[in-house]
């Protein structure tokens, strides 16, 4: 029984963030993920119609 004694003693030293840090540090998250998905969605538009456009210009 005594492992369990042990992490009840360290499980109670762990300082939890509180509600105001979880939601900022989540939303800022979910932001970043939308902004990258959307800059690399149009990354890949552009780059897809560049590449398509040089094939066609080499001749492939």
């Amino acid at each position: 029984m005594g492992i369990f004694n042990d992490v009840r003693r360290e499980y109670s030293k762990v300082q939890w963030p509180r509600r105001k840090e979880v939601v900022a540090a989540t939303t800022w998250v979910v932001v970043m993920g939308v902004f990258l998905g959307v800059y690399l969605g149009v990354f890949d538009i552009v780059a897809t119609k560049v590449l398509k456009m040089l094939v066609s210009l080499f001749g492939g």
